[in-house]
């Protein structure tokens, strides 16, 4: 009787110990899951740049190397643009796409833009690398045009747009290069349309009667972009430079080049056909784009408490060029082409601070 009394008890108390155990591992799994819920509610990172003072300047592209390497052609800049300094702000981070994203008012849906669709697919987060930045900025001057009148075209005009650029990153966690990612550039411009013909005589497409200029040519260029930041680096302590702490040297340089759809409105259309007495060869241009920007300056890193913190002073410098054809191919003789060939530039201080907690 004793014997089976202790065998019982053994028996009970072995139940108990594994029925205490498996309660205690599924509640260790209700807490990872509600963890996993709760950490990126309660955690956040972003970094916001501005450059307050940013010159802008822009022109002829084609025109420009044209006189620069000396060579002789009748292609000449005869629309002086005069732009406006503005400000430029940069934005990075969930801190701003999810948790902020209604007070900041930032739009990342502009134009209704593949990569705004795509980000809120990924549901507004940080997701294994990736991140999203958004770059805003004004556009704004007067354009003076130096070339023959035409009926009905202003001899100037002035501009104030908005320029936006919605960028989608992927950094990888250690090594090799800094960033890549995808983006949507939209801006508009006063640009300058060269005009060809086919000339029988010549027997090739050659200079037509006179250019134009049209004031508001909208660009809407996808792009694919790869770079490093090596304040960024430091400040996620990932990719193979500036990963320490304190002072350092701070570099950022970027590539992006694209291309998309830009359209010659109905009235330049109007004023190309009216200055050359032939009908317009194509409305639509493919505009294809070479963007470069480089920043140098000193950056800091660090934590104070659970809280990290980067910060950059330094200066930055951006260009690109947009380049435009036609998808007809060569003009013929009956008809007279026109596309643009533009260079932006900007430059100016720049000042960044990064927060993750």
């Amino acid at each position: 009787m004793g014997s089976h009394l202790v065998r019982f008890v053994g028996l009970a108390s072995s139940v108990l110990v594994f029925m205490f155990f498996q309660i205690m591992e599924e509640r260790a799994q209700t807490l990872r899951s509600v963890a996993a819920v709760v950490e990126p509610l309660i955690t956040t990172s972003g970094s916001f740049s501005i450059i307050p003072v940013d010159t802008w300047g822009a022109g002829d592209f084609e025109a420009f190397t044209d006189q620069l390497f000396g060579y002789d052609t009748q292609r000449v800049n005869q629309l002086s643009v005069s732009m406006d300094q503005t400000a430029t702000t940069f934005y990075e981070g969930d801190l701003f796409f999810r948790k902020l994203r209604l007070k900041v008012g930032l739009n990342v849906n502009v134009d209704n833009n593949f990569i705004g669709k795509l980000n809120s697919l990924m549901g507004y987060i940080n997701y294994s690398g990736f991140t999203l930045r958004v770059q805003t900025s004004e556009l704004r001057g007067s354009a003076i045009w130096s070339g023959p009148s035409v009926a009905t075209m202003p001899s100037q005009s002035s501009f104030d747009n908005s320029y936006i650029s919605v960028d989608l990153l992927y950094y990888p966690k250690s090594g090799g290069i800094g960033y890549y990612g995808i983006g949507y550039t939209s801006y508009q411009l006063p640009v300058q349309l060269d005009c060809l013909t086919y000339d029988t005589t010549r027997q090739e497409v050659w200079w037509a009667t006179q250019s134009v200029y049209q004031p508001d040519m909208a660009f809407h260029i996808y792009s694919f972009l790869f770079g490093i930041d090596t304040l960024h680096d430091a400040f996620m302590r990932t990719g193979s430079l500036g990963q320490r702490d304190g002072f350092g040297i701070w570099m950022a340089t970027q590539d992006r080049f694209g291309g998309g759809l830009s359209y010659i409105s109905s009235q330049a259309q109007q004023w190309v056909e009216t200055a050359n007495g032939k009908p317009l060869w194509s409305a639509t241009q493919i505009a294809m784009m070479v963007d470069y920007n480089l920043t140098l300056g000193l950056q800091w890193v660090g934590d104070a408490g659970p809280v990290r913190l980067g910060f950059g002073l330094g200066f930055n410098l951006g260009g690109q060029t947009v380049m435009c054809i036609t998808p007809k191919g060569p003009v013929d003789s009956s008809h007279v082409d026109a596309s643009p060939s533009v260079y932006l530039f900007h430059y100016g201080p720049i000042l960044t601070g990064s927060v993750s907690w």
